[in-house]
């Protein structure tokens, strides 16, 4: 009886270190690259104060440069990315307080990427009753694709794609007011992510009301 019970601690002794350390219960961290500008890593577990280390394939080990931080405690960390870094392996490094591992993680980012929201929203009223809209990309890669989203008055809204072009023209009545949002992503041809981008500001045309009930005609760009 007495071997059986030995028995018996040992093994449940035995299960603790593989339980604490099963991958259910390691950290899950996120990561996304903004804009093509910067590397933004998040993590699931945040109460305890981790370090993070970072490298993508062919490169350097980074310590991170900028934590992100909840009651002073680590939740994230921000750190520079570099074209085309994101067609590498990122492989990722989080250490408890007492400098021992808790996890590593390979990461494909390539589909992880969130540009800022177009902006310099125009409209312009041309011959043949057409209205153009024009905007500005975040970045400058050529392959990135748009969506528009408008609608006349308080109508319901439409959705357009517009493939890489930065202008859309519709056809327009002189007593309808129109909105335009638009939002962009990169497209297949050069990696397509899985993001979209927040909507712009919205952009108007028309007949808009004011507080004191006069209409205000031509073009409100981006605030």
């Amino acid at each position: 009886m007495s071997k059986m019970i030995l028995l018996s601690v040992c093994l449940l002794l035995g299960n603790i270190p593989a339980f604490s350390f099963s991958a259910s219960s390691k950290p899950k961290i996120n990561c996304l690259i903004i804009n093509l500008d910067y590397v933004n890593c998040t993590w699931s577990e945040q109460k305890h104060n981790y370090s993070f280390k970072s490298k993508f394939t062919h490169n350097e080990l980074l310590d991170c440069p900028k934590y992100l931080r909840n009651d002073s405690v680590n939740v994230g960390c921000i750190f520079p990315y570099k074209r085309p870094q994101r067609f590498t392996t990122l492989i990722i490094w989080l250490y408890s307080d007492d400098g021992s591992l808790v996890t590593m993680q390979e990461h494909n980012l390539m589909p992880n990427v969130k540009l800022y929201p177009p902006f310099n929203l125009t409209v312009v009223e041309k011959k043949d009753s057409e209205l153009w809209l024009y905007w500005s990309m975040p970045t400058n890669i050529s392959c990135i694709e748009s969506h528009v989203l408008y609608r006349t008055d308080d109508n319901a809204w439409q959705i357009t794609t517009t493939g890489f072009s930065t202008t859309i023209f519709l056809p327009f009545h002189l007593k309808k007011r129109y909105e335009f949002q638009v939002r962009a992503r990169i497209a297949s041809g050069c990696g397509q992510s899985m993001f979209w981008s927040d909507w712009s500001e919205p952009v108007y045309w028309g007949s808009l009301k004011t507080n004191n009930s006069t209409g205000v005609s031509g073009v409100r760009q981006m605030q």
